[in-house]
């Protein structure tokens, strides 16, 4: 097809003196993968035109077109073009361009490309699987013109690349380039958990009835409670970090006011990243069953910032618990009555960064369960509901469950737990589902040995299978595999005779059979440990007291 002609400068229209036109034929070409084609090239050489012309061609990745020079004496030529046999199939219009000394001329043919559909593309591990917090390699193999792993970036044909540490089963996926297409090429990596508990060296200090929350890049952070530098003063502004590259703990930033957990001070873990402590330690300037102080931790600001108090004041012993939206929720606790126990709620808002009351819930409560559902409900389940604090008696736990929903803040009554329990634990299982597990139940019947799932569906609890050993104030962690460890707490008082005694048994639960079996060992155990997931999917268990109520420095990872 001929498109015309002009001077190779694009100045002035050429003259009908000693000038030419080009013609490709046929007007459409196919070249298949890794072969070779041509189009004839036609020259009308216009009042005697004489030169030599040379021929080329603007083409795509991948094609190539042998040289092309036609002599004075001859009109026409063939212009072979040459796959690579890495380009992908398409049709893209080619342009081909007849240049002399003094003029061109221009003209277009449609090529259709076959493609390779044996092109390489590959993204191999170095192994299939590791262990939870490891790392791993890629090897990507392909052909195309650029490519990059998620999560990863750039990456080329047959050179291998290290992967993040791995928390749980992660599916990495190749993307390739080839022209105007984008292929793809995944591979998956297990990561698995060792089911050890392995013992680190401990931390420069000491701390009990301190809070801990996981930092978004990787880090822990422990804060505040009764520390060895203070062994006489139960609530402190220390905190140490833990970092999970030397798995060591250092000191970090002071809090801008003491904390003390239990009574004192609850932590709320943020889908933001960050978290809320709200409430302060007894010592703190602000009065701790006054003002309900707060301070925020925003991955995007670094340090600590006061963001107000909590409307509802003079209440402790508070249940945190994260809400979908970016916000907090506060609920029950103990307040100065005749019965302590108060069915108070306060929800944080993340957009104005402020607390705002949301009125009772339908059951007093303190020691509960507050756990964010998968629908960004919340189900409150047990907690005591009656009386002297802290040493009941009577003692009354509630076997009764409701449901906030943060679209309305309103609560609604839901089906009732198996067993009247408090100070248990609650984890959300992948399905959405939850499992209780332990607390104290009501004299005089021993503590409850039975856990329980909660099903969204249908609003009920079900048996779940026993414990092996009583425990109360433990901790129930959703591993990234999806099975719940439960850890940590202490022996029921009336069992031992005393408080403050440490569990060393830990329970696996896996929702795949139903079943619960043991766990690896946790030596020593400390009643007030803290216990915090990391991001990179170990399990950091932390300080606690001795059965002097000394505090601990001791750190082991469950891995």
């Amino acid at each position: 097809m001929a498109l015309g002609a002009c001077s190779p400068g694009g100045g002035e229209p050429l003259s009908t003196e000693s000038t030419f036109t080009v013609a490709v034929t046929p007007a459409e070409l196919t070249l298949g993968a890794g072969g070779t084609a041509a189009v004839s090239v036609a020259i009308d050489r216009l009042h005697g035109f004489e030169d030599v012309v040379e021929v080329s061609a603007a083409l795509p990745a991948g094609i190539s077109a042998d040289s092309l020079a036609i002599p004075r004496s001859q009109s026409s030529g063939q212009l072979v073009l040459r796959s690579a046999g890495t380009e992908a199939a398409t049709r893209v219009s080619v342009t081909v361009t007849a240049t002399s000394a003094s003029h061109n001329s221009t003209a277009a043919f449609a090529l259709i490309l076959v493609g390779n559909s044996s092109l390489r593309l590959e993204l191999t591990p170095a192994a299939p699987a590791v262990f939870v917090g490891e790392r791993t390699w890629l090897t990507p193999v392909f052909d195309g013109d650029r490519a990059s792993i998620d999560g990863i970036g750039r990456v080329a044909s047959g050179v291998a690349v290290e992967t993040p540490a791995l928390s749980r089963a992660t599916t990495f996926t190749l993307r390739v380039d080839r022209g105007a297409e984008q292929v793809e090429a995944q591979a998956t990596v297990q990561a698995n958990y060792r089911n050890r508990i392995r013992v680190l060296g401990s931390a420069p200090v000491a701390q009990t009835n301190h809070v801990a929350a996981a930092l978004p890049d990787g880090r822990a952070i422990v804060m505040g409670g009764n520390t060895s530098e203070s062994p006489l003063i139960p609530d402190s502004t220390l905190t140490q970090i833990f970092d999970p590259a030397s798995e060591e703990l250092a000191r970090g930033p002071e809090l801008l006011f003491s904390a003390g957990a239990r009574l004192f001070t609850s932590v709320a873990p943020l889908v933001s990243g960050g978290f809320l402590l709200a409430g302060s330690g007894i010592n703190a300037p602000v009065g701790a069953l006054r003002s309900v102080v707060t301070q925020l931790f925003d991955p995007a600001a670094p340090g600590l910032t006061p963001v107000g108090d909590v409307p509802t004041r003079g209440i402790s012993n508070r249940t945190a618990t994260a809400l979908s939206d970016g916000g907090a929720l506060l609920t029950g606790g103990l307040v100065g009555a005749t019965n302590p126990v108060t069915g108070s709620a306060d929800r944080y808002n993340s957009a104005d960064q402020k607390w705002h009351a949301v009125g009772q819930m339908l059951v007093v409560r303190v020691g509960h369960t507050a756990t964010l559902l998968s629908d960004g409900r919340v189900l409150i389940a047990g907690g005591l509901t009656c009386c002297q604090i802290p040493n009941p008696s009577p003692e009354f736990y509630a076997s009764a469950a409701e449901i906030y929903d943060p679209a309305t803040d309103a609560f609604a009554p839901t089906g009732s737990m198996i067993s009247a329990r408090g100070n248990h634990a609650a984890a959300l299982l992948p399905d959405g589902r939850v499992v209780i597990s332990g607390g104290d139940g009501n004299d005089p019947a021993a503590p409850p040995l039975g856990t329980e799932i909660f099903d969204p569906a249908s609003g009920q609890f079900s048996s779940a299978g026993d414990l092996q050993a009583p425990r109360d104030s433990h901790s129930a962690v959703t591993l990234t595999d999806g099975r719940v460890m439960v850890i940590g707490g202490e022996v029921p008082p009336e069992l031992v005779g005393r408080v403050g005694v440490g569990v060393s048994a830990t329970e696996i639960f896996d929702p795949a059979t139903g079943r619960w079996s043991a766990g690896p060992a946790l030596r020593p155990a400390f009643d007030t440990a803290t216990v915090t997931m990391l991001s990179n999917g170990k399990v950091l268990v932390f300080g606690g007291q001795d059965a002097a109520g000394s505090p601990q420095a001791a750190a082991a990872l469950f891995e």
